[in-house]
């Protein structure tokens, strides 16, 4: 794509744009990634201007946000700093840059917690600028476009995550259009069966369904032209995963859903949408239960339009009514609420911080939450689309989770509120706090200034985050001594339950573990502690970071059952495995391939590197090779994790390790170490033995272990041996130089 073609469609809409600053932008990227290509092959410049292209033509964004979207990978991907990027285009465009380049220089322990890492730091930008997720987005859009180029692990991983999270936050943000086209592309990579039956239903029934929507759109604009109302009418396009997820909810076949027929009918003024609407239910007979007010009652992400389905010719017919400023901000979101002026300055809607509310929650959370995974659960669960919207008694809406009940009402009302509560009126009937509220019911909270604060019990049955945050710190506060107790109590257990020994056991008050518990987020031992006890820790988690050879143990051998009962499907699943195995991005089929620079073997902490043509390759998390990886420009880290299968000594697997031994100089040594072996069980692969320079004995050995903890044990066994000063693990049994 041409400079030119960038600043045709820029000036289509915004003729006062910055275009030497575009332009300066345009060449200075093309520069940057001059050497650069993508896995389809081409020079890796056409992404960038494939992603300004997109914020200029279907977001409409000012010169700022176009020139960013030109440099939004120099900094991920090449040379180019964001120092170079403030003195050359000044601080707010470095802002932006800055947002949406991920922490590739950090170096995290699996592709989880880099994700969560990255999508904080993007959410932290958002809530500063917007325009920060408005180009992330069109980043995931091209990048979803041409995701036929990359291996097929990578592209259900990035598909999945599209779905889980990017597509939900345009739909969050109001931004139909992309989150259509973003479902749809990720769709036909997470299930490309489902998506050719519905191709195949929709072509069947295309020409069928076009000729009979095309006439009930004649007939309409007819009646609407009787009395007087201007409109325009077109087509209403059935996303496929729409189809499909209604498919899923409703558990009817293709041919059972009402709404693949549908027709959009665009008015000049809110009058003349409900004229609109007076016609159509005047000549086709509504199907009750079908018709949405959003007009009244806006939608929390701005979206407004009238909804209803009628029966047409026999056949249902789904009819969406609104205004063109509407229709609009259905398309743009967020991005139509946001007026850009050239001279730097940045005006929003008055309620936009109240449109966000729900991102500063997450953010909320994301303090209180040390698990990457929990909190990428609780990105889902916010972002996911289906809510549900309730009435104050003033009449303000209330968005809320599914399944959500008035104790999360009244926690999103205010703390206290949350905390006094003692019930709640539903349409002014009493229900039980733990109610499962529904659209459209109207919540008063009854609250009482004895009541002390939440009860445990609430845990188990609110459903948004942010009730769950404010509960979780009182009781954490308020009962914080037998938290630390029982999170103390539960941690050994854990710890003890995963094969921690007693000597392991006592380097928890070494200051080398306490600098560990500090890393993880932790002031001391106690918080940890109090953390675990109040539920907001996973506890097999953090005793894997601080034990990280303690993560994948082999699970004890099973009780004994009866002979004669049936064996489960997944016992004989189970039972069918011949030991230890990786799954790669959650995919039993993955190709994979064991690196031989660090030899991982079960139980190592380890991670994935989606190579071309070759699978996957894993590598121990503490690899150099592995951290030079994640400098690379295109992301290919993809979550691995040891299926141990049958229990380890029942598995027939042997893999390589390597080992050191420093030990005295002197006679037997040699013949001692490998008695020491041998009575171990393990088989010696090769051997070499040496004298360094300072006259001290160096034993080099490549041995075949089950996993990682029958080498623990031959290491503490070695070290045991007279004469040896130190036993470790190596990468390669090169003799020093």
């Amino acid at each position: 794509m041409s400079l030119a073609n960038l600043i045709a469609a820029v000036k289509s809409y915004n003729p006062d744009a910055d275009f030497d600053q575009i332009g300066a932008a345009y060449r200075f990227a093309a520069e940057c990634h001059k050497d650069q290509f993508r896995a389809s092959g081409e020079a890796y410049f056409i992404h960038p201007c494939a992603v300004a292209m997109i914020v200029a033509t279907e977001l409409q964004l000012d010169s700022t946000s176009i020139c960013a979207a030109l440099l939004h990978d120099v900094v991920e991907d090449t040379p180019a700093t964001i120092d170079d990027i403030t003195e050359l285009f000044g601080e707010t465009m470095a802002k932006l840059v800055e947002g949406v380049t991920k922490l590739n220089k950090v170096f995290f322990s699996s592709a989880s917690t880099a994700q969560a890492a990255n999508f904080r730091k993007m959410l932290f930008a958002m809530t500063d600028d917007v325009r920060v997720i408005l180009i992330k987005l069109a980043d995931r859009l091209h990048n979803v476009r041409t995701l036929q180029f990359l291996p097929p692990i990578k592209q259900k991983y990035v598909a999945k995550e599209t779905l889980e999270i990017y597509a939900p936050l345009a739909h969050r943000l109001g931004i139909y259009k992309i989150k259509s086209e973003l479902e749809d592309l990720a769709f036909s990579f997470t299930n490309p069966e489902a998506t050719k039956t519905i191709n195949d239903f929709l072509g069947e029934k295309g020409t069928e369904g076009e000729a009979k929507l095309q006439q009930a759109m004649g007939e309409i604009e007819q009646h609407l032209k009787e009395v007087h109302i201007p409109v325009s009418i077109s087509g209403r396009p059935k996303h496929l995963y729409s189809i499909y997820n209604k498919m899923q909810k409703s558990s009817l076949p293709l041919e059972g859903l009402f709404d693949l027929l549908g027709a959009r009918v665009i008015t000049e003024s809110v009058k003349d949408c409900y004229g609109a609407l007076g016609i159509v239910h005047k000549f086709w007979k509504p199907i009750p239960g079908r018709f949405k007010d959003y007009i009244a009652v806006p939608k929390p992400n701005m979206y407004q339009s009238l909804h209803t389905t009628v029966l047409f010719d026999g056949k249902p017919l789904e009819v969406q009514i609104r205004t063109a400023e509407m229709h609009r901000i259905a398309e743009e979101g967020i991005a139509a609420h946001w007026d850009y002026k050239e001279s730097g300055g940045k005006d929003a809607a008055p309620d936009y911080k109240e449109k966000l509310s729900w991102l500063r929650n997450l953010i909320d959370w994301y303090q209180d939450v040390k698990d990457a995974s929990e909190f990428m659960e609780a990105v889902k669960v916010e972002l996911f689309q289906y809510h549900v919207y309730v009435f104050t008694p003033k009449g303000d809406v209330i968005e809320l989770p599914r399944g959500s009940t008035p104790v999360d009402f009244a926690y999103t009302i205010h703390s206290d509120v949350g905390h006094r509560c003692i019930g709640a009126k539903v349409n002014g009937h009493i229900v039980p706090i733990d109610y499962s509220l529904q659209n459209g019911d109207i919540v008063s909270i009854i609250t009482s200034k004895t009541q002390k604060g939440p009860s445990r019990d609430w845990l188990k049955f609110v459903q948004s985050t942010n009730a769950k945050r404010k509960i979780r710190t009182w009781l954490k506060k308020e009962f914080r001594d037998e938290y630390v107790a029982s999170g103390e109590r539960e941690f050994f257990d854990t710890f003890r339950r995963m094969g921690g020994t007693p000597e392991q056991e006592k380097t928890l008050k070494t200051s080398q573990m306490i600098e560990e518990v500090k890393n993880q987020g932790f002031a001391a031992w106690d918080d940890l502690y109090a953390g675990i006890g109040a539920g907001e820790i996973r506890t097999q988690q953090v005793v894997g970071k601080l034990f990280p050879q303690l993560v994948n143990r082999p699970p004890p051998s099973p009780p004994a059952t009866n002979v004669s009962q049936k064996p489960r499907k997944e016992d004989k699943q189970q039972a069918g495995r011949k030991g230890p195995r990786v799954i790669a991005g959650g995919l039993d089929s993955a190709l994979v391939k064991i690196s031989h620079c660090c030899n991982p073997i079960p139980g190592d902490p380890i991670m994935g590197y989606i190579t071309r043509g070759r699978g996957v390759t894993v590598h121990r998390t503490d690899c150099p090779n592995a951290r030079a990886l994640h400098n690379q420009p295109e992301g290919r880290l993809i979550d691995v994790h040891w299926d141990m299968g049958i229990p380890a000594e029942a598995a027939s697997s042997a893999y390589l390790a390597k080992i050191r031994v420093e030990t005295e100089d002197r006679t037997g040594v040699l013949n001692s170490v490998t008695t020491v072996i041998a009575n171990q069980g393990v088989n010696v692969f090769s051997a070499t033995a040496r004298t360094t320079k300072k006259k001290t004995g160096q034993l080099d050995f490549a041995v075949e272990v089950r996993d990682s903890h029958q080498l623990q044990a031959l290491i503490r066994a070695i070290s045991r041996v007279s004469g040896v000063a130190k036993v470790f693990r190596i990468e390669s049994p090169e003799p020093d130089a």
